[in-house]
C-alpha cells in the first residue's frame, strides 16, 4: 500500500516545478510510515494548496512572526516589478548574507509559530536593491502536530547548541535513539558555523536515516514527510548560493524567542 501512496504523490506533482525534488526523497520514507498517515499528510498538503483563503492567512501569520523577530524578508503574494535578480547572481559575502537570511526564515518558522510555508526553493526568492530579499512561495504549507514540533525544536537546539540532555530527549520523543549516528550525519558533523549544503549529500543521509528506522521496524510521524520537503527546499536555495553558512547562529537567533519544548512521546 505504501508503494501506491508513493505513486500517488509522484503523480500529483508530475509535470510541475516540484517533480525533480522528489528524486531526493528516500523511497524508505514510504516504508517507515503507516500508509494511512502518509495519505492523511498528503491530503492535508494538497488541501492546503487549494485553499487560497487559508494560505493568505498563513502568509500573513508567517510574515508577522518573521518581522517581529527582525528577520529581513518581504513575504509577498507576487512580485510587482521585473527589476529583480535571482539568487544565482550572488557570490561571496553577498551570497553568504542572503543565505543566512534564508536560514533565519527556515528556523524562524520552526521556532516562532505552528505553521510553516515549505517552499524555500531558490526560485521562490528574488532580490532588489539594496539587497532586499523578496519571498513569493507557492501555497505549500503545513501546520505541525504540536508534539512533533516540540521534538524537532529540541533536536535542533540540543544538537547545534550542544545541549546533550535536550538532544537525547528529542531522539527518544521521535523514536530515533538507535538512529542517532545517521541523524547526526544528516544534521552535519562539520563546523556548524561553516556548513555547506549539497543536495546529493542530503539525499544520502536522509535515505540512510529512514533505512535505519525501517530496518528496526520503527514507524515515524507523518510530519516527517513535510519536514523532508522543507529541508529539500532549503538545500535547493543554499546550494544555489554556494559557500558555507552559520547554522548555529541561525538556531541561536530563532530559539531565543521560545521556551524549552514540551517533549513527550511523539505518536504517528
Amino acid at each position: 500500500m505504501a508503494r501506491g501512496v508513493q505513486s500517488m504523490v509522484r503523480l500529483a506533482v508530475k509535470g510541475t516545478s516540484w517533480s525533480h525534488l522528489l528524486d531526493y526523497l528516500s523511497p524508505a520514507l514510504f516504508d517507515v510510515m503507516p500508509a494511512r498517515d502518509l495519505i492523511k499528510q498528503g491530503r492535508e498538503l494538497m488541501a492546503n494548496r487549494s485553499d487560497t483563503v487559508r494560505f493568505a492567512e498563513t502568509r500573513r501569520q508567517v510574515g508577522d512572526e518573521l518581522a517581529s523577530h527582525g528577520i529581513e524578508v518581504h513575504l509577498v503574494e507576487k512580485l510587482e516589478s521585473t527589476e529583480h535578480k535571482e539568487l544565482a547572481h550572488l557570490d561571496g559575502d553577498g551570497a553568504r548574507e542572503i543565505g543566512q537570511r534564508i536560514l533565519a526564515v527556515y528556523f524562524g518558522q520552526i521556532f516562532l509559530g505552528d505553521r510553516a510555508i515549505l517552499d524555500l526553493r531558490s526560485g521562490s526568492f528574488m532580490l532588489s536593491e539594496p539587497r532586499a530579499l523578496h519571498w513569493h512561495p507557492s501555497a505549500l504549507y503545513i501546520e505541525w502536530e504540536p508534539r512533533f514540533l516540540d521534538a524537532i525544536r529540541d533536536l535542533y537546539v540540543g544538537f547545534y547548541l550542544e545541549d546533550e540532555g535536550r538532544f537525547q530527549r528529542a531522539l527518544e520523543a521521535l523514536d530515533m535513539k538507535d538512529s542517532a549516528d545517521v541523524l547526526i550525519d544528516l544534521l552535519g558533523r562539520d563546523d556548524p558555523r561553516n556548513e555547506r549544503f549539497e543536495s546529493a549529500a542530503f539525499h544520502t543521509h536522509f535515505h540512510e536515516m529512514f533505512v535505519s528506522s525501517r530496518d528496526r521496524g520503527t514507524t515515524l510521524h507523518r510530519n516527517f514527510l513535510a519536514l523532508g520537503v522543507y529541508l529539500l527546499c532549503l538545500y535547493d536555495a543554499l546550494e544555489c548560493l554556494g559557500g558555507s553558512f552559520d547554522v548555529r547562529a541561525a538556531v541561536e537567533r530563532a530559539s531565543g524567542a521560545t521556551t524549552v519544548g514540551r517533549v513527550a512521546s511523539v505518536e504517528s
